[in-house]
């Protein structure tokens, strides 16, 4: 229950990143039931994407009513629909409920908006067959690294993936290897500067090839350093 939530909140900070970057509707779709909706405005974020490597999709949804009730909606659906049960949990200001239906498990993610509004995500994986493997070959990584999230968004015109991940080496460190590593696979430089972030000093470098473009954004926190990185392939 608690790993189901803490890869809950992971995703719900990761897919309101990728949000800004998704604007245009794939030709791929999952094999899903329909996804009941709330009394809410409900709009795509990503109709199909790759999360971790397993397929989803994602719709956002603000409504005036409050997070209770938009749980005690989904309570009473889930509840009645046969099959498991649906499962809840709490990570921050999230809360989440979840359920398993035919090939599919969909999760429901909100929070408070407002006075007395929410906001949230609905998404809708579907597990493949094989093992769930995030490829890494697009972008090199310091030994030692681990994937937090990796999406790949697959959208008209282009293509794009973002991938989080953390390492033990210095802001500096992540910066040069990137600069070195990236070069040697043809991009070239286009703008890199200090920033502050809340949590410490950090790093940006902008870098293209040809029409694809890679942001990264490098930060440094108590003994870890993370790696937002951005790579769009406008086709």
């Amino acid at each position: 229950m608690k790993t189901m939530g803490r890869q809950a909140g992971r995703i719900a900070t990761a897919l309101l990143m990728a949000a800004a970057l998704l604007s245009a509707a794939s030709a791929e779709e999952l094999d899903c039931p329909a996804f009941p909706q709330p009394e809410a405005k409900v709009q795509w974020v990503a109709p199909y994407m790759l999360f971790n490597g397993v397929p989803m999709s994602v719709k956002r949804f603000d409504s005036d009513k409050s997070p209770d009730a938009i749980l005690a909606f989904y309570r009473r659906v889930w509840n009645g629909s046969g099959s498991a049960a649906p499962v809840e949990n709490v990570v921050g200001q999230w809360q989440t409920i979840g359920v398993k239906r035919g090939k599919c498990f969909f999760t429901v993610q909100v929070q408070a908006a407002g006075k007395t509004g929410s906001t949230g995500l609905l998404s809708a994986t579907q597990p493949l067959a094989g093992p769930r493997i995030a490829s890494d070959q697009k972008l090199p990584m310091m030994s030692g690294s681990t994937v937090i999230n990796d999406i790949e968004h697959r959208d008209d015109g282009k293509n794009a993936r973002t991938i989080l991940l953390s390492n033990t080496f210095s802001a500096q460190s992540n910066a040069d290897f990137y600069r070195q590593n990236l070069a040697d696979q043809g991009w070239k430089m286009i703008s890199s500067y200090q920033i502050t972030t809340g949590k410490g000093p950090g790093i940006t470098l902008v870098m293209k090839r040809d029409l694809a473009e890679a942001n990264l954004v490098i930060t440094r926190s108590g003994s870890q350093t993370t790696v937002l990185a951005t790579l769009v392939d406008k086709q």
